[in-house]
């Protein structure tokens, strides 16, 4: 075994790793500020593009290049249409744009089952919470959360579902 030396068995999940990292990020941001900078989104939208052509080329298959691509554009349609769908049923007070966007760039990276999974995920850490918080406050208004921590929750799971299974 060679010390250092990165193989095509490595790089997949260390990208996924700093996918996570950087999706962390977001949700540290995201607590702090209820916001998700538009800046921050174009920086990370390359860094996701990449993620059909580093699949590609760890394969050692270039024949799969535009089903792999075509997996990842489904995931990030899939990714921005539903909650663009959540957020016009509420109204806009659901899910922020920044939430939406970000969805749609997570998509690339995971594909349509993949967001499946994270958005099943992020909906059951964050239901308990919004009840809890409703019934704390007792109030019939809206309750404002922040929604990236739960899709870094839903991220973490499809992460080690895609590493492990």
């Amino acid at each position: 075994m060679m010390i250092g030396t990165p193989t095509a068995s490595s790089l997949w999940p260390a990208y996924l790793l700093t996918v996570f990292s950087v999706v962390a990020g977001f949700a540290v941001y995201d607590i702090l500020y209820r916001r998700v900078p538009d800046r921050a989104l174009a920086f990370f939208m390359p860094f996701a593009a990449l993620a059909p052509l580093l699949k590609v080329c760890l394969a050692g298959d270039g024949g799969q290049l535009w089903p792999t691509v075509a997996e990842a554009l489904a995931g990030a349609l899939l990714g921005f249409c539903i909650p663009l769908a959540a957020a016009m049923a509420t109204g806009g007070t659901g899910l922020g744009g920044g939430d939406i966007k970000f969805c749609g760039i997570l998509g690339l990276i995971y594909g349509p089952s993949g967001m499946a999974l994270v958005f099943f995920v992020a909906a059951v850490f964050a239901m308990p919470m919004v009840l809890l918080f409703r019934r704390l406050s007792r109030l019939r208004q809206p309750i404002a959360i922040p929604f990236l921590p739960f899709l870094a929750c839903g991220c973490s799971v499809a992460t080690l579902a895609e590493l492990f299974l």
